[in-house]
């Protein structure tokens, strides 16, 4: 209630005249990603500016974080461009009514780019409706920009009268009931009112606000309860420094707009040249201990076979199974089978593993975690995390043809980069001599829908909760295919951060060159996708989680995005199989992601995080020194 009232007043006092509860005020879930969470998409992630989850948990301070000035609000600068094209669309259809205020916010796009979230219109404090989802047309609106002329489309109220049959099965019904593989119900995303709802700014507002962004454990009582009888069906209000936001834009009698002046715009800066030079190994040493072992095509060929389910998983034990099914949310899925054959195969090199187990849907869910310590004279707090995903997608077509939900065999979704992770642990144990910087192989589950990313949700907030930073993350998905057997490219997909497109020019420009010569294959061309590039992929996979919350990131992938081949046969369909699989290509991949990764445990070994081991050793010995000294 304290914080409610605090908004008020500000929004008051801001607007000299309105005095207006915004719709942040209903958010009862402040610290989203510490809370619990039923799967990985249950609600529209939050948008965090300024001080994003790795700053507020991690104490890291950046360009974009000053709390010191709290009300300052940082935004990407294409959200500015966007927002200007819609609110043009919005006032021109509204152009007949005098609005004096528009309530949004921005949010992620369900492609990877920022757009923004139009709740409510008002002409004073009681007169106000939510925007008509179906009425307004915005120009150069599409899915995916391909250039300045185009922009992401926004989010705009829908409203579900939980008393309509059809509208309570959208809201309510269990995701294994909906007719695609792709849907969710949207309680998550309900910000509740009452009946009696007004869609006129001729007449008060008479619509009740209750609360909004449940957690779906609220589910049975919200249905239960008389009072929550809409649902506006809404992305919930960003986060600024860690806070629940709206924002409010006074239009003026001839529809002229300005932003808010605590608004901040910027662009992702390129790493300087000084930049790169400070973060390179300063020895070739992880290059020369690289040492790629004669069996390692055959190894990765023979892997194919056996994590697809061609052939059988042979145990210690003599015991054999075939991996049939996959997904995280089969209740007899072979997840946790794959794990354990996983534990053994890392055993065998004497190398730690953790197995990091959950819940969901009553379903035991395990991530793996490998480790594989640095050994070198400097040693550094932040991992070099190496990540994959073991679970597979439903078979579209066969949902479609029987609706039945099988997964599919997952060669190339994400088998190829399973076998990535498992192949590099023994050679990452050799480069790892003279690294600075601990290695984790990270095995997670649950990436696909309906899951949705529920098992890299669950690690990183174990990393919150821990107080354990990364130093990056580099992730393999779908790296084995090419539509056209001669095409070269690789896609090295970066985060959003400057440390982000740092690792990724590395890896282009510095690596690969270096590794080229002793690849199965010579001829790829590595091509660097920005975040915001329309033909990165970054933003279908675990990594969308790293970039929401402000993690460094790295994506190694086949030529695959929004505009290029992502329509292609054996993908989420029966024939993502071992036929499918160009094997050098895949092979030729993960050598190269191995290689940057190890390259990532020798870099920045100088840096504020890291010390010597010997100067450890006089500080624990004097240490031991000064404790006798004081017991005498």
């Amino acid at each position: 209630m304290f914080r409610k009232v605090i908004i008020f007043f500000l929004l008051c006092q801001e607007n000299n005249v309105l005095c207006i509860i915004p719709l942040c005020s209903y958010v009862t879930n402040g610290v989203h990603y510490l809370q619990p969470f039923i799967s990985g998409d249950d609600q529209h992630i939050p948008l965090y500016t300024g001080c994003k989850p790795v700053n507020s948990e991690f104490n890291i301070t950046d360009t974009n974080c000053d709390l010191a000035v709290s009300n300052k609000i940082y935004l990407p600068d294409s959200l500015k461009s966007a927002g200007e094209n819609q609110l043009q669309s919005i006032l021109k259809h509204y152009k007949s009514m005098n609005i004096t205020l528009i309530e949004l916010w921005p949010t992620l796009g369900a492609f990877g780019f920022y757009t923004w979230v139009y709740a409510r219109i008002f002409h004073d404090e009681t007169h106000w409706i939510w925007l008509n989802s179906s009425s307004i047309e915005f120009s150069s609106t599409v899915d995916s920009p391909l250039n300045e002329s185009e922009y992401p489309a926004p989010y705009l109220p829908q409203l579900l009268i939980k008393s309509n049959a059809n509208d309570h099965f959208e809201i309510f019904t269990d995701i294994l009931s909906l007719p695609s593989l792709y849907m969710k119900n949207v309680f998550g995303d309900c910000l509740w009112t009452s009946a009696n709802y007004t869609n006129s700014l001729n007449r008060p507002q008479l619509t009740k606000i209750y609360s909004g962004w449940l957690p779906l454990e609220k589910m049975n009582e919200i249905d239960q309860d008389l009072n929550h009888n809409i649902c506006v069906v809404l992305p919930q209000p960003f986060r600024v420094n860690g806070k629940p936001y709206s924002l409010f834009i006074n239009i003026k009698q001839n529809n002229s707009f300005q932003w808010p002046s605590n608004i901040s715009w910027y662009t992702i800066p390129s790493p300087s040249s000084n930049d790169i030079l400070k973060t390179k190994p300063v020895s070739d040493v992880w290059y020369n201990d690289l040492q790629w072992p004669k069996t390692f095509a055959d190894e990765w060929k023979s892997n194919m076979y056996r994590l697809t389910g061609m052939q059988p998983l042979q145990y210690e034990n003599k015991t054999e199974i075939y991996l049939t099914r996959k997904s995280s949310i089969q209740t007899d899925n072979q997840l946790m089978n794959l794990i354990d054959y996983l534990i053994e195969q890392y055993n065998k090199l004497n190398i730690q593993t953790e197995k990091q187990i959950f819940y969901w849907r009553n379903i035991t869910q395990a991530n793996l975690i490998v480790y594989i310590p640095a050994r070198g004279s400097y040693r550094c707090d932040e991992p070099v995390v190496f990540i994959d995903h073991i679970d597979t997608a439903f078979e579209e077509d066969t949902f479609d043809d029987t609706g039945k939900r099988r997964s599919t065999p997952g060669a190339d979704d994400n088998v190829s980069g399973l076998i990535a992770l498992l192949q590099s642990a023994a050679i990452l144990n050799k480069t790892q001599e003279n690294a600075c910087r601990d290695i984790w192989l990270v095995h997670v589950t649950g990436e696909e829908y309906p899951a949705a990313s529920l098992g890299i949700s669950h690690f990183l907030q174990q990393l919150f909760i821990k107080k354990q930073p990364i130093y990056t993350a580099v992730i393999v998905d779908m790296i084995g295919h090419r539509v056209n057997r001669s095409d070269p490219i690789v896609q090295v997909n970066a985060g959003d951060t400057t440390k982000s497109l740092l690792v990724a020019e590395l890896a282009v420009n510095y690596v690969y060159p270096r590794i080229k010569n002793h690849l199965i294959l010579q001829n790829l061309r590595p091509v660097l996708r920005r975040w915001s590039d329309p033909f990165a992929y970054l933003y279908n996979t675990d990594g969308v989680r790293f970039v929401e919350y402000g993690f460094n990131c790295l994506l190694f992938n086949e030529h695959i995005n929004y505009h290029e081949n992502f329509e292609r046969e054996g993908y989420h369909d029966t024939f993502d199989t071992v036929n499918l699989i160009d094997f050098e290509y895949g092979q030729t991949v993960s050598q190269y992601a191995i290689a940057t990764v190890a390259m990532l445990s020798h870099a920045e070994c100088r840096s504020e995080s890291c010390w010597k081991e010997a100067n450890l050793v006089l500080i624990a010995g004097l240490s031991l020194f000064l404790s006798i000294l004081y017991a005498m």
